[in-house]
């Protein structure tokens, strides 16, 4: 998931959809891309919430963080 700081949907509509998904399609990480004005605390949210990872591209650039998201999968 990226975010430029425009949130739509809300954390908790996230929510609200994870929770409609069957058991096997919610064990799905999310990793979140943070870049521009993005909400650090709500992206952090998300992907404590499905196991996932914040990765920050504000400084080292999106190419930067695919790598290391590759990596770390």
């Amino acid at each position: 998931m990226l975010t430029d700081g425009v949130v739509e949907p809300r954390y908790e509509d996230f929510v609200r959809f994870r929770e409609g998904l069957s058991p096997e399609a919610r064990k799905v990480p999310v990793f979140t891309v943070l870049y521009g004005a993005a909400d650090e605390d709500e992206m952090t949210r998300l992907a404590e919430l499905t196991g996932g990872k914040v990765f920050d591209a504000r400084e080292d650039g999106i190419g930067e963080v695919f790598k290391e998201i590759r990596a770390y999968q």
